[in-house]
């Protein structure tokens, strides 16, 4: 990877605990949004970014194996939040939120893919996540994902989402479109609008 890159790719992980020290009622508006480049246009770009998201196998809630920059990422908008079934803290909330996003996302017709990816690999079963997709109403093209906790682990250590305990994840979404390159973090709890916002702008210039 090109050391411009790497620093970029860098970043992505390490200015996720800034967000983690931050809650959304802070501040009410604008959010507060971090902006990264990781990847590209170019083939070199769109080779650093496999490089460093890697083509590590998840598990999907259907039981489906998936190659994670090569099948999740590579050529679309995506949003990224870390959550675990059984959490009886933030992550109905921002499930239900993002179901929210979803369906916004889907009348304006933007197509954008949502990434769930569990905290907690050893309970969170595909059936697990199945039943929790459920729940929420998640509608097609947002995937629940676990796998074995190496792969898990190493997935979560790239995205900056790696915690000790599944109860200490974070409320981070990572959004981000990998034919552009463009990646900005925020909060998974703000309001459907703003982050419908987001993504359909996230490629506006700066």
């Amino acid at each position: 990877m090109r050391r411009g890159a790497a620093l970029a790719a860098a970043a992505l992980a390490i200015s996720v605990a800034s967000l983690a020290r931050h809650t959304p009622a802070e501040d009410k508006a604008p959010p507060r949004v971090e902006r990264m480049k990781v990847g590209g246009v170019s083939r070199e770009d769109d080779a650093a970014a496999e490089k460093y998201f890697t083509n590590t196998e998840l598990v999907d809630q259907h039981g489906r194996a998936h190659r994670f920059y090569e099948g999740l990422l590579r050529g679309r908008k995506v949003l990224i939040n870390f959550a675990f079934t059984s959490c009886k803290g933030a992550c109905p909330t921002m499930t239900a939120n993002l179901a929210r996003v979803q369906e916004l996302l889907r009348a304006r017709g933007e197509r954008a893919t949502l990434l769930t990816i569990t905290v907690d690999p050893e309970n969170d079963t595909p059936a697990a996540l199945k039943q929790y997709a459920a729940r929420f109403k998640a509608g097609e093209g947002w995937y629940f994902l676990t796998g074995a906790p190496d792969n898990v682990a190493a997935v979560l250590r790239r995205l900056g989402g790696q915690v000790r305990r599944p109860e200490e994840h974070m409320m981070t979404l990572l959004v981000g479109d990998t034919s552009t390159g463009v990646w900005l973090k925020t909060f998974a709890t703000e309001q459907p609008e703003t982050l419908v916002h987001l993504v359909q702008h996230l490629n506006d210039p700066q």
